[in-house]
């Protein structure tokens, strides 16, 4: 079957080179039509004009450049610290700041480009708005909220849903926490 295969394609690329060769040679044998110069009549040589003197103007004296900083001298200079002003606000949108009163607590869903879904428990307090993964850190189980703490049905893991400490294990780690950024009425969530 290999043998076919190859014998197949070595008589089409024998093809296309015998195609490519012909075209070339009927190419180069046809000969195109030049067309034939017509002679040019004869005119009578300019005649010579004066020139007229133009008034010369002063030349302006260039003004002094800055000299340009060489490899050596741009080491030695102290960078001068900029701040960028970003329009775009910092971390991605999960919810708006009328949907998470003072004192509550709520289950947030973010999906990523891919159409994952992720979970995240939000809390806002006097201190402003938390957020925190809500998987189980002993098994990785999802949590469920119920009041004021996040419950692990797998192994019966409780974490504090306003801190993310363990309140009782097995589990010995605290939930991961995230920065949240509120800003133009929107609760933003920095993943990093």
């Amino acid at each position: 079957m290999i043998e076919f295969s190859r014998r197949v394609l070595l008589t089409l690329l024998g093809a296309l080179i015998t195609g490519v060769v012909s075209e070339s040679a009927d190419a180069a044998t046809t000969k195109k039509s030049t067309p034939t110069p017509t002679p040019k009549k004869s005119t009578p040589p300019p005649t010579p004009k004066k020139p007229t003197p133009t008034p010369k103007k002063p030349t302006p004296t260039p003004t002094p450049k800055k000299p340009t900083p060489t490899p050596t001298q741009s080491a030695k200079a102290s960078p001068t610290p900029s701040t960028t002003h970003s329009k775009v606000p910092e971390g991605i949108f999960i919810a708006k700041s009328s949907d998470l009163l003072l004192r509550q607590t709520k289950i947030f869903v973010l999906k990523d480009s891919f159409g994952i879904s992720t979970r995240y428990c939000l809390t806002r307090n006097s201190r402003g708005v938390f957020a925190f993964d809500t998987k189980c850190t002993h098994a990785g189980a999802p949590t469920a909220l119920q009041g004021t703490e996040l419950l692990c049905p797998a192994h019966g893991s409780v974490f504090d849903s306003q801190t993310g400490r363990v309140i009782t294990g097995p589990a010995v780690e605290p939930l991961k926490s995230y920065r949240t950024v509120e800003v133009n009425g929107e609760i933003r969530i920095v993943i990093a």
